[in-house]
């Protein structure tokens, strides 16, 4: 077993491994086989095979200084696509943390608008009939929490 781990790691010396351009013909690859099985076409099938094709030579390349070059260019053309989806990935990720955040308030807390100036209060939960006073427009008013 550990001499097949070693051939397996001598193979792997000097290959250039997998790189954003790998990465992204590979889910190329992926995604034109899902659309190969609900098309049943064999242009699309053979498409995601060059694909898949193109990825695994790349990966198993020891010319490593050109497909670093391929790389870099393919990094500098899909720079602006790249940030914008990296945006909206953080966005997303925020949204879900600030939805993840409010359940849990709402666990210990009443949470209710000021019937003045509609501004988001939270009071704790199991307090009865309390006089709340507005932060914003210093409203108060009674609720029950």
């Amino acid at each position: 077993m550990n001499n097949f781990r070693y051939k397996m790691a001598q193979f792997f010396v000097g290959r250039t491994g997998v790189d954003a351009l790998g990465r992204a013909v590979s889910w190329a690859a992926l995604i034109l086989m899902l659309l190969t099985m609900i098309t049943h076409s064999n242009v699309v099938y053979l498409l995601a095979m060059v694909c898949l094709g193109y990825s695994l030579w790349r990966m198993l390349s020891k010319n490593y200084q050109k497909r670093y070059n391929e790389n870099q260019l393919f990094l500098q053309k899909t720079a602006g696509i790249r940030r914008f989806f990296g945006k909206f990935v953080a966005d997303c990720k925020n949204k879900f943390a600030k939805l993840r955040y409010n359940l849990n308030q709402r666990k210990t807390y009443a949470i209710f608008k000021c019937p003045g100036c509609k501004q988001k209060l939270r009071a704790p939960k199991g307090r009865g009939k309390i006089q709340v006073t507005c932060s914003k427009c210093h409203a108060v008013f009674i609720k029950k929490v």
